[in-house]
């Protein structure tokens, strides 16, 4: 009778030479049986492991492997580690990992958001790709029936998808690593910083085929986007034209002031207004700025031009340019045909953007601007959400006719004497200012939006002077 022959237990088990290296800790225990002859009951009690472990991979080493290959693995002295690994990788272990789940994305789903990931170049984290999915299906009859299959993803298959696929976002970090804040946000007031620009909306690089071509050849359809934008609280103004104009640029941020100072907001103190140096707003020698600035002292507020190359503060406004292309122009695109439905896709996004859509941004803490403007105890804040979405063509007279009584009281500033030709001068200049004690002594109701202004601030330029007679 054959005694069983004890051998030396090893270091580490089967198991845990396993976790190392699987062909190696294989070849290990194969060894043990082939060369040196010890029973596998023994080999199987040194690995700590069940001997018909050890058989089973006796077995599949036999019938695996051509006989050339067990003789140069069972040689004495073991060939290179790369020689080991290729020939023994027909004993590599199949993975137990699951190939499907009732409850993961099906493979077209899959391949759906790998091409708005890629080929539609929306490179975003899942959490603002789903946005852009409820962004994209609408309980409309959608034209683009390749989308349908995703009305049924949820937040977990989109997660699993990116997680699978690999899909990162390519982060823009600085040369040390560190994040620097455009402002102290602990200490920033809602509406004391704006910043004003504008964008081209048929924007080849950034938009599809189909909605760049729609944008820049349609007629019907606006070229340019006006925006304003709160630094705090994320909150935004937008306009839309067919053209860049000076006047469209000044007319809308005097618009904007009203409406802001309408409602109360940061009463007596300053509103600072940045801005780069394009034709539409202030380019050119500092005097256009200067004629700004002196309108808008009228209500608070001061204009300045971004450094060009150093102001990194305008890239709050120029991020939102990419919010406006991944989450308004691309997703909404195809339901828009003609000006009327492009004005109501536009008054939606206004009031998702500024309502309903949470922001990632630096102390916004996933909450919404209008969450954020009511957590500050922003009065009347549910009252700025009436902003309305213009054509700027279309609504440029009732604009300027709101704005001005600003330009009456700039035009007052600058005259040294009021007698009756000046007044006289003052009635053709602003005709739709009717200047009148009736007028100056109460709030001018005409149904326009020139009740933004307190008419009592012309009753005290007139006070200032004691030559001024107005007469009806």
């Amino acid at each position: 009778m054959k005694q069983k022959r004890l051998l030396e237990r090893n270091l580490l088990s089967y198991k845990d030479e396993r976790t190392q290296g699987e062909l190696l800790a294989k070849l290990k225990v194969i060894r043990e049986v082939r060369v040196w002859k010890h029973p596998k009951t023994s080999v199987a009690a040194k690995y700590g492991m069940h001997r018909n472990t050890v058989t089973k991979l006796c077995h599949a080493f036999s019938h695996a492997l051509p006989d050339e290959v067990q003789r140069i693995l069972l040689k004495p002295k073991p060939p290179p580690l790369e020689v080991i690994l290729e020939a023994m990788s027909p004993l590599l272990a199949l993975s137990t990992k699951p190939h499907s789940n009732k409850r993961m994305a099906t493979p077209v789903q899959t391949e759906t958001v790998l091409k708005l990931f890629h080929q539609d170049e929306l490179a975003v984290g899942y959490k603002r790709m789903q946005t852009l999915i409820k962004r994209k299906l609408d309980v409309r009859v959608s034209s683009n029936m390749a989308l349908s299959c995703l009305a049924s993803l949820n937040f977990g298959m989109l997660k699993g998808i990116y997680k699978r696929e690999g899909l990162k976002v390519r982060k823009v970090k600085t040369h040390h690593g560190e994040r620097r804040p455009l402002y102290d946000y602990a200490t920033l007031a809602c509406f004391e910083c704006l910043h004003y620009d504008t964008k081209d909306i048929p924007d080849q690089k950034a938009l599809p085929k189909e909605i760049y071509d729609l944008f820049k050849h349609n007629p019907t359809l606006p070229k340019v986007e006006w925006n304003i934008i709160d630094a705090r609280s994320r909150f935004r103004f937008m306009a839309y034209s067919y053209n860049r104009s000076s006047e469209f640029g000044l007319h809308f941020l005097l618009f904007v002031l009203c409406f802001l100072r309408l409602f109360h907001v940061r009463v007596g103190q300053k509103i600072t207004i940045g801005m780069d140096n394009g034709s539409e707003l202030t380019s050119g020698p500092g005097d256009k700025l200067n004629e700004w600035n002196r309108l808008l002292a009228r209500l608070q507020a001061e204009a300045y031009c971004y450094n060009p190359g150093h102001d990194v503060r305008k890239n709050l406004i120029e991020r939102s340019h990419l919010t406006d292309d991944q989450e308004f122009f691309i997703p909404r695109g195809e339901f828009i045909h003609d000006k009327r439905s492009f004005l109501k896709e536009a008054r939606s996004y206004a009031t998702y953007f500024n309502y309903l859509r949470p922001h990632s941004g630096r102390e916004m803490n996933d909450k919404t601007p209008y969450e954020l403007l009511q957590s500050k105890g922003l009065y009347q804040a549910n009252s700025l959400l009436k902003f309305p979405v213009l054509i700027l063509e279309d609504a440029i007279p009732q604009i300027k006719e709101a704005t001005e009584w600003i330009r009456l009281q700039n035009a007052c500033s600058d005259i040294s004497r009021f007698d009756q030709k000046t007044i006289a001068d003052l009635q053709n200049n602003f005709p739709a200012l009717p200047l009148s004690a009736h007028y100056v002594l109460t709030q001018h109701h005409s149904g326009q939006l020139s009740n933004f202004i307190d008419s009592m601030t012309l009753l005290t330029l007139a006070l200032s002077n004691d030559r001024v007679e107005l007469s009806d």
